[in-house]
């Protein structure tokens, strides 16, 4: 099937302009709605953490992602269009989707990490026990978790 857009144009066959319009269509749709799923799962994720406060500003934040996204987008299927001449499919339309698709699938699976008993980031920790009590009370605590560990090993060896 060849998705000649200025071709489609030209020689009024609308059925392939539409096809191809549609295939841009649902290009476009999926970086959105990985975003709302992305926003889905950082609200979860902040009750989970026990921090959820929905505000404006991060539902703009949101907004102002997807209005980002369309834009791209659209800029991209605009260079399509006049690529269709040599390249009979919306590549750069694809290239695009998939690559702010990606980005929220990161996004969504850091969520989903997120406030899980079973599974802290040590680095997130320290710096949390850092700014709670100070680098000065970190590091002795650091040490009394390394003597621990040293502790633990020796006696199950």
């Amino acid at each position: 099937m060849k998705l000649l857009f200025i071709s489609f144009l030209l020689s009024g066959d609308y059925h392939g302009l539409y096809n191809w319009m549609l295939t841009a269509a649902i290009l476009a749709c999926l970086p959105q709605i990985a975003a709302v799923v992305d926003l889905i799962t950082g609200i979860l994720a902040s009750k989970r953490l026990g921090v959820f406060k929905t505000t404006s500003y991060g539902l703009r934040k949101t907004v102002s992602k997807c209005s980002e996204y369309i834009l791209y987008f659209f800029l991209l299927l605009l260079l399509d269009g006049c690529l269709s001449f040599f390249i009979s499919f919306p590549i750069l339309c694809v290239i695009c989707a998939l690559a702010e698709t990606l980005i929220e699938v990161v996004s969504i699976r850091e969520n989903l990490k997120k406030g899980r008993k079973d599974e802290h980031d040590p680095i997130d920790l320290m710096q949390s026990i850092a700014t709670a009590y100070g680098e000065d009370k970190a590091s002795k605590i650091i040490d009394i978790i390394k003597n621990k560990t040293q502790n633990d090993e020796k006696t199950n060896n």
